[in-house]
């Protein structure tokens, strides 16, 4: 009973470190914005990311 009791323990401890998504949080390519005919959404990699979004929207004129 004891070894359950620490398993179920440990199990919570673990899950209580594991990260979690904001609620409004895109995880999906399905909702990353498409271009259209006013702005032109630039995707940048990794490492050359300006903050924390992988695109950039830029007006087109």
């Amino acid at each position: 009973m004891r070894y359950k009791t620490l398993l179920l323990f440990f199990g919570m401890l673990l899950s209580a470190c594991a990260a979690r998504t904001p609620p409004g949080a895109c995880v999906s390519v399905s909702c990353r914005p498409d271009p259209d005919s006013r702005q032109m959404v630039i995707w940048w990699q990794t490492d050359m990311r300006p903050g924390a979004a992988d695109f950039t929207r830029v007006n087109v004129p």
